[in-house]
């Protein structure tokens, strides 16, 4: 029997039992791959009015979001909100409903924190990276395509400073290493990043295991697993708590739930860009869940989590 936080309501426990009971029947699958074409499908419904959605193929499918009502922004002066979503690193991409909703959400926070302030419109660009589905799809096969978009935003003439790098789960455990990357690169470093609950200790050693939070240490285990192949999950490439971070590193918001079994992750990052001399604020959301972002209707606290992106990418 699953002990809850006290806060939760009897509808929140029963809606966040019956996500758990489906998560906790997912298996990892492995052995075939959704095709470019596939992972490039915008879907013809399900869109918020006032959101326009298309995607283009190169140099992967790349997914974006702007205002349907204003017309597409100076690249030069456009904030760009580059995702990298989540799912274990086995599932999900970017034009599913779940995520249009999510990026619908966060655009709608961005716009309004835009006019605020006379911006140009603001775009979403969420990369449908190759997954670890296959046997060629495994690290480090999303890291790179998820370098190759940003090096494409770059030289469509996008602004660096502009662009704010954004994960969810282990999508934010992708950003923050993404991050890492271009630091190695001649590339310009993004002016942001922004993390939600990422699951970056792929050791799993810093992460508990409290039956209330929706996914167990044994599906993360199976995800990531079959994620990093032979490469070992103690090297930075792999887990971002293990970056060395630097004082030059790029402004940084994380934000994650008391109840998430991750949430350690969240913490060892903060704690260790502030030794660095890194500029970093984190967000704790009392006996949310992992995954809160996703769910509005169970956990309302979510939309001051976008608020809160929007207000940092423009601040």
């Amino acid at each position: 029997m699953s002990v809850q936080p006290a806060s939760w309501t009897p509808g929140q426990i029963a809606a966040l039992n019956d996500v758990r009971a489906t998560i906790s029947a997912y298996k990892p699958p492995f052995g075939t791959a959704q095709s470019i074409a596939e992972r490039a499908k915008v879907p013809s419904q399900g869109i918020p009015e006032g959101v326009h959605v298309s995607c283009e193929l190169a140099p992967l499918p790349l997914t974006s979001l702007h205002p349907s009502a204003q017309p597409q922004s100076n690249q030069k002066d456009a904030k760009v909100m580059l995702h990298a979503h989540g799912g274990g690193n086995v599932s999900g991409r970017p034009t599913e409903e779940r995520f249009i909703s999510f990026f619908s959400r966060a655009l709608r926070a961005l716009v309004k924190k835009s006019g605020t302030q006379g911006a140009s419109a603001p775009i979403i660009a969420a990369p449908s990276h190759r997954l670890a589905t296959v046997r060629e799809n495994v690290f480090p096969a999303a890291l790179q395509d998820l370098f190759s978009a940003y090096h494409y935003l770059i030289s469509k003439g996008f602004s660096a400073k502009n662009i704010t790098i954004t994960g969810d789960s282990a999508g934010g455990n992708l950003a923050v290493i993404l991050t890492y990357i271009i630091s190695q690169s001649s590339l310009q470093m993004p002016g942001r990043v922004v993390l939600f609950s990422p699951t970056a200790d792929l050791t799993h050693a810093s992460y508990t295991s409290s039956s209330h939070d929706i996914i167990s240490l044994s599906t993360y285990q199976a995800c990531f697993s079959q994620y990093l192949g032979n490469f070992p999950a103690n090297n930075p490439l792999a887990s971002g708590v293990l970056i060395p971070f630097t004082a030059s590193w790029p402004k940084t918001l994380v934000m994650t739930g008391t109840a998430d079994n991750t949430a350690a992750s969240s913490r060892i990052i903060v704690s260790r860009i502030q030794e660095a001399g890194g500029r970093v604020e984190l967000v704790e959301y009392p006996d949310l869940s992992h995954a809160f972002w996703m769910y509005p209707k169970i956990f309302p606290q979510s939309d001051n989590g976008l608020e809160r992106l929007a207000t940092f990418a423009y601040n």
